[in-house]
């Protein structure tokens, strides 16, 4: 099991517009395999045949000169659904724009940006890592309590009201 790494140097990326794609494994992203469910993972060759994770990355220069990321991203994950706690597939269909920019955090903060909200700051960089953008945009995606869409168990179509266990002796004054 050996992790993949994809480093790019991302202007030079945008501005020679190129384009790479594949696939990665789920052991390629070790801090999202902790976020999803470790017994459903190890059987999911059985139940999605293949677990990976398909990105496709390209790069351009907007219509104002400045370099642009795009990223595609297409999982399919099992995670634990937390009102039944069985294995819950998630799929993931997802699109970003990064805008590269040389702007540092501390000034970035002071900073009036002109751009829409729908692209985000990247910082220009000679060894960006492909795989890290790709595992913290899917971390990012996943649901903080994931649920099944329809009723998932008997427990949780229950209205939270429980029997009375004394309803038996209630009966025995009575007579």
């Amino acid at each position: 099991m050996t992790k993949q790494t994809i480093i790019i140097d991302n202007l030079a990326f945008a501005k020679r517009n190129e384009r790479i794609s594949g696939e990665l494994n789920l052991n390629d992203c070790a801090r999202l395999s902790t976020l999803l469910k470790d017994d459903a993972n190890k059987a999911l060759s059985s139940f999605m045949p293949s677990a990976t994770i398909a990105f496709n990355l390209s790069g351009s220069q907007g219509n104002n000169g400045l370099a642009i990321l795009t990223l595609s991203l297409q999982a399919s994950l099992i995670c634990l659904c937390q009102r039944c706690l069985n294995a819950m597939p998630l799929r993931l269909d997802m699109s970003y724009d990064y805008q590269l920019s040389d702007i540092a955090a501390e000034e970035l903060l002071s900073t009036e940006l002109d751009e829409p909200d729908d692209v985000d700051l990247q910082p220009i960089s000679p060894h960006m890592d492909v795989v890290a953008l790709i595992e913290d945009e899917l971390i990012m995606a996943m649901p903080i309590a994931p649920v099944h869409e329809q009723a998932c168990s008997s427990l949780s179509n229950q209205s939270g009201e429980k029997p009375n266990p004394f309803a038996v002796l209630k009966t025995l004054i009575k007579s």
